[in-house]
C-alpha cells in the first residue's frame, strides 16, 4: 500500500468555533488523513456564522474541497443558546477572516456523496453538535452505515460530567436527541464510535509556549492562533487553553494518542436536570453490549507536538504558495 493509499479518508463536521479552527488546521496539515470535505452545523455560534467561518477557514488553510451548510438548530429542543461567552460574537474570538466566495452545498447530500463515493471507508470527525450526523443517519442510512468510524468531541464520563450544566457537555447538551440517535445507531449497526469527552480534553492545555515553531513561522495560521490565544481566557493554571476539538482530530491522525475503553454509552435527552448527560456504563450494569470507545486519557505532550510541528509546516507551505 502506498503512502497516499494509506491515508485515512476524513470528513469534518464542525461549528467554528475557536478550538474548531485549530483542529481544522491540524487535519489539513497532516499527511495521515485526506480531508474529503467539511460541513458546518450551528453550535458555538449560529449557522449564519459557523458556515462562513468554515468556508473562510478552508480558504485560509488552502483546502479546495467541498464545504457543506447543515442544520441551523437542534432537532427538537428550543432552549439552547450559542457559546458567545467563549467564542465571541463571530465565533472566532473576534478574529476577522476575509470573506469567501465559495458556494456552500447542502450538508446531508454532500456527506452521503462523499461517503458513498470513496473507495475506502470514511472516518467522520464530528466536533460540534450532532444534528447533521443524526440527519445523515435518518435520511441517508445506507451512507451512514458505510462510515468506518464516527469520532466525536462531546460528552464526558462521571468524573467530569459537564461544562454547560452540572451534568452535560455543550455539544451533547445543544442537541441531546441527535446524540442519542448516533449512539443508538452504533448499537444497531455496529458502526464504531469514539467519544472524546471533557474528562480527557480538559487536560489538553495548549498555550503559546507549546507552539514555538508555529509562532516562528509568522504565517497566516500563526497570526490567527496568536490572536485566539491572546484573547481566549486561559486556564487558571496559566498553562494554556483546552483544545477540545483538536484532541478528536489528533485521535484520527494518531490513534495511539488516546487511551480508550469499549463501553456502552447512551444520552439522557429527557431529564429535567440531566438532559444532555452521556451515561457511560463502566460496570456493565445496563446489560447492553458496548457501542463506543470512550477516551479515558490523552498524551498531552504528543498533542502539543502535533499542533506545533504540523501547523508550522502548513504555514510554511502557505507562505510559499
Amino acid at each position: 500500500m502506498t503512502g497516499l493509499e494509506a491515508r485515512t479518508p476524513l470528513i469534518i463536521d464542525t461549528d467554528p468555533g475557536i478550538d474548531d479552527a485549530l483542529a481544522i488546521m491540524l487535519a489539513v496539515a497532516s499527511p495521515e488523513v485526506e480531508v474529503l470535505g467539511m460541513t458546518a452545523v450551528a453550535g458555538n455560534v449560529g449557522l449564519d456564522k459557523t458556515a462562513p467561518n468554515l468556508a473562510a477557514l478552508a480558504d485560509l488553510v488552502g483546502f479546495a474541497g467541498p464545504i457543506g451548510i447543515g442544520a441551523a438548530g437542534p432537532l427538537w429542543r428550543q432552549d439552547t443558546l450559542p457559546a458567545w461567552d467563549v467564542h465571541g460574537e463571530n465565533g472566532l474570538g473576534g478574529y476577522e477572516l476575509p470573506a469567501t466566495e465559495r458556494i456552500l452545498e447542502p450538508a446531508l447530500p454532500l456527506l452521503a456523496r462523499l461517503i458513498e463515493g470513496s473507495e475506502r471507508p470514511v472516518t467522520v470527525a464530528a466536533i460540534g453538535p450532532l444534528t447533521n450526523i443524526a440527519g445523515l443517519i435518518t435520511h441517508f442510512p445506507r451512507a451512514a452505515a458505510r462510515v468506518a468510524r464516527f469520532v466525536i468531541m462531546g460528552g464526558a464520563t462521571l468524573d467530569r460530567p459537564g461544562n454547560t450544566t452540572p451534568a452535560a457537555e455543550f455539544n451533547i447538551y445543544y442537541d441531546p436527541d441527535a446524540a442519542a440517535r448516533l449512539f443508538a445507531f452504533g448499537s444497531e449497526t455496529g458502526v464504531p464510535i469514539t467519544m472524546v469527552g471533557l474528562n480527557v480534553t480538559d487536560h489538553a492545555l495548549v498555550g503559546p509556549a507549546h507552539l514555538p515553531a508555529l509562532f516562528a513561522s509568522d504565517g497566516p495560521c500563526a497570526q490567527m492562533v496568536g490572536h485566539i490565544m491572546a484573547n481566549y481566557a486561559t486556564d487558571r493554571s496559566g498553562d494554556g487553553t483546552a483544545q477540545h476539538d483538536a484532541v478528536a482530530l489528533a485521535a484520527v491522525i494518531d490513534p495511539d494518542i488516546l487511551e480508550t475503553r469499549s463501553l456502552f454509552v447512551d444520552v439522557e435527552n429527557i431529564g429535567r436536570l440531566t438532559s444532555g448527560m452521556t451515561v457511560v456504563d463502566h460496570l456493565g450494569l445496563s446489560g447492553n453490549a458496548p457501542n463506543c470507545d470512550v477516551a479515558l486519557s490523552v498524551d498531552v505532550a504528543r498533542l502539543r507536538t502535533l499542533l506545533n510541528t504540523r501547523i508550522a509546516a502548513l504555514d510554511e507551505r502557505l507562505k510559499e504558495a
